[in-house]
């Protein structure tokens, strides 16, 4: 700025190149604009678990009023918890606020601009929207599909691994297309790659297929898990991921020092850990509900994806202006729920209610639609 305020230089010619790049991040959460004030609406947009906590974290946040004053931990319990789960040591495990922090940090620790980093497409924008602001080049490896399910084409990319690859991504069970890839061919992606991201936010839903052996198998795998799903703890941000100790140095020298989690977040997430039994009941009722979903909206006549996560995906392209247009009509009848690309409208599992709901709206609004 010159001394009277303005600016000496035009804003342009002081961003780094990814700034213009980069959509808007109000634009991407628009989604969760409905706040207090919208209490009517029915949230089925953000893959939010729509029950509270366990009763266990309300009296941990409670206690966490003791030591607010305090800077939170460097090892806290629920990192020693964790790391006993999955049989590694503390400094194996690091936390972050949501996984988001800590997979983006991991990108950081390894890419630059110019580097390859091979993605399934279509997956979680917010790896396309990370990758932008650290200037790699993203080779997107198509998903295989057919009227019922997605599918990782792991052949593709495997052939997409070049000397410049110097990151894998895998988002198992993927998001927003519901499927999982097997651990046969997950291990196939770690022999293959220099080092491989495995987002697994919801694998508590697919408890079929367990990615966590890769880490004791492989130096070069990062494994991301998160609180926000199964656990109902969305709105304190609390991740983390588990690989090799050296490799996880690295990451998270990336991370602001004196961690970015705070004391009620580490509280309730040891609360929520401790609870296995409203955890399971959880994942029960999550599956159960969202296979009676996807059953009724394939009897609506849309085409709709299998899912091993806490959504499902809809086909939207025979919907007059596809998934946006959708989503627009839900939300005019009350239902909030998700474009992820220009076809698939993503819908969370809700409860019971919640879901009849949105069954109930989304038969309105496809009859009208395709009737006309």
């Amino acid at each position: 700025m010159g001394p009277t305020g303005e600016q000496t230089q035009p804003l342009e010619s002081l961003l780094v190149p990814a700034a213009e790049a980069l959509p808007s991040n109000a634009a991407y959460l628009a989604h969760l604009e409905a706040g207090p004030e919208h209490r009517s609406l029915i949230r089925l947009a953000s893959n939010e678990n729509t029950e509270p906590p366990s009763p266990r974290v309300r009296d941990a946040l409670a206690r966490a009023y003791d030591d607010a004053n305090w800077s939170p931990p460097t090892n806290p319990e629920v990192r020693t918890a964790l790391a006993k789960r999955f049989g590694v040591t503390p400094d194996r495990v690091l936390l972050g606020a949501g996984s988001t922090e800590v997979i983006e940090a991991v990108m950081r620790t390894f890419l630059g601009p110019g580097d390859e980093v091979v993605v399934p497409d279509p997956s979680w924008p917010v790896f396309t929207r990370r990758l932008t602001a650290l200037q790699a080049q993203i080779v997107a490896i198509p998903l295989l599909r057919d009227d019922r399910t997605y599918v990782y084409d792991v052949d593709s990319l495997l052939t997409a691994v070049s000397p410049r690859t110097k990151m894998i991504v895998v988002c198992s069970p993927n998001n927003p297309t519901g499927n999982s890839i097997s651990l046969a061919d997950a291990r196939r992606c770690a022999e293959a790659g220099p080092i491989v991201l495995i987002d697994a936010a919801y694998a508590d839903f697919d408890p079929e297929i367990d990615l966590s052996s890769l880490i004791h198998e492989f130096s070069n795998v990062i494994l991301s898990r998160t609180f926000s799903k199964a656990y109902c703890l969305a709105g304190l941000r609390l991740g983390y991921i588990v690989g090799d100790a050296t490799v996880l140095d690295y990451v998270d020298r990336f991370l602001v020092p004196g961690s970015s989690v705070s004391n009620p977040a580490l509280h309730a997430g040891l609360a929520a850990l401790s609870d296995d039994q409203y955890h399971d009941r959880q994942v029960r009722r999550i599956r159960t509900e969202r296979d009676r979903l996807l059953g009724g909206i394939r009897r609506l006549g849309l085409p709709a994806f299998d899912s091993r996560t806490n959504f499902v995906a809809v086909d939207a392209s025979r919907y007059p202006g596809g998934a946006q247009a959708l989503v627009a009509s839900m939300r005019e009848h009350g239902v909030l729920i998700r474009p992820m690309t220009s076809s698939i409208a993503r819908i969370s599992v809700g409860t019971r209610d919640e879901n009849d709901a949105a069954l109930a709206v989304l038969a309105r609004v496809t009859a009208v639609a395709l009737a006309g």
